[in-house]
């Protein structure tokens, strides 16, 4: 049976959704075209129709990823809902247990990038190009000035990864020093 464009894009769609929840929390190594398929309700040979390989799929995967993110990030979506969540409020849901717990976990950056590490450099740069993204979005909020306005940014953003990314790697095993972490780098703490 002949599938139409539309329903091909759908299609198309479902499976970079579907990768993209698997690989951020079971990682890109750790998921084959055959459990991604299975998981997103088609059959393996139909993957072909959409990629020519894993690895093809692995960058538009990251890409997507950090679209959805930004999407939600910049408040496009809540926008468009009609909702109104300020950049405080973001931060604080980032640097939350429910974040770190998220089942389908949660932003790119926090999720993503150990695995992107040991991808193709095509993979790299398309990561790469989100976190500039990222790096423009934090430029573009945070109250920073002067020479070292990307610097600084660069700085917040890893402050916000990097205590996501150690919570998680502590949740199970000592879950007081998980939830320490992720009070340690709020920004709205009184020191």
């Amino acid at each position: 049976m002949r599938v139409t464009k539309e329903v091909a894009i759908q299609n198309r769609s479902k499976i970079l959704e579907t990768a993209t929840e698997l690989f951020k929390t079971r990682g890109i190594d750790n998921v084959s075209v055959a459990d991604l398929m299975k998981a997103a309700g088609f059959t393996h040979g139909g993957f072909y129709n959409h990629f020519e390989s894993k690895a093809d799929l692995a960058i538009e995967t990251i890409q997507y990823a950090f679209d959805r993110a930004l999407d939600e990030i910049s408040g496009e979506s809540a926008a468009a809902a009609g909702a109104s969540v300020s950049m405080a409020e973001r931060l604080a849901y980032y640097l939350s247990p429910e974040h770190r717990d998220a089942s389908n976990g949660g932003c790119p950056t926090g999720s993503l990038p150990v695995d992107v590490g040991r991808q193709s450099a095509d993979a790299q740069r398309a990561f790469a190009k989100g976190l500039e993204r990222y790096v423009g979005l934090v430029e573009s909020v945070f109250p920073l000035s002067g020479d070292c306005k990307r610097e600084a940014a660069i700085a917040t953003l890893s402050r916000l990864v990097g205590a996501i990314i150690l919570s998680r790697a502590v949740r199970d095993g000592n879950p007081g020093l998980s939830a320490e972490i992720l009070r340690a780098a709020r920004f709205d703490r009184e020191d």
